[in-house]
């Protein structure tokens, strides 16, 4: 069943989210999560280390990360995560950036998900354009996990922490739109007005 909340402002979706995953972990003993970056999600994670939320039992599944980046680079979710999760994490998944073979690396990830019995919540942003991790508008609904390439405004978004957009990544690993909804919750947030257009679209 979906259901939509408008917030008055960021700080209360960050609470409210940091809730949602909070109890989503005490519902589930080591609950499966899988987990977005970015601006959008980052209130929801230093709420949740506000509230000394408990990630030692939970498994963490990270959805997407930049292809063809140094593992070490800033704008990876492998640092991303690393910095900002709270606490430790039982188990950390992540989609790695310099795999030389991206069709067996995503194969990999979809295996190790499915081995932890499927996740238990996906928290993902979306873009104003309408992305949602990689997948790219006109993404299949039935896409699995990929090298999928990533459009201008996402790597617009990304160029500064690359110098320029010459220097910024054209692809991204991701799990596809029918990973994502695979789940057994799926929290999709979103940030001012901007993007009101890609959520009514998205839903």
């Amino acid at each position: 069943m979906m259901r939509v909340e408008v917030l008055e402002s960021e700080g209360e979706v960050a609470r409210r989210a940091a809730g949602l995953v909070r109890a989503a972990l005490a519902a589930r003993p080591g609950c499966v999560l899988g987990l977005a970056s970015g601006k959008t999600p980052l209130g929801m994670y230093e709420e949740l280390a506000r509230r000394e939320a408990v990630l030692s039992d939970a498994t963490v599944f990270a959805i997407d990360e930049l292809y063809g980046v140094p593992r070490s680079h800033p704008a990876t979710n492998a640092s991303y995560f690393r910095a900002r999760l709270p606490g430790p994490v039982r188990v950390l998944h992540l989609l790695d950036s310099e795999a030389a073979d991206a069709e067996a690396e995503c194969a990999r990830f979809s295996r190790l998900i499915e081995e932890a019995g499927g996740l238990d919540l996906v928290v993902v942003g979306i873009g104003v354009n309408g992305h949602v991790a990689f997948n790219e508008p006109g993404a299949a609904f039935d896409s699995r996990a990929r090298l999928a390439e990533l459009a201008p405004s996402s790597r617009e978004a990304y160029a500064r922490q690359f110098g320029s957009l010459d220097a910024t990544p054209r692809f991204g690993l991701t799990l596809g739109i029918a990973d994502l909804v695979a789940a057994r919750a799926v929290l999709l947030l979103a940030l001012g007005t901007a993007k009101a257009e890609a959520i009514a679209r998205a839903i």
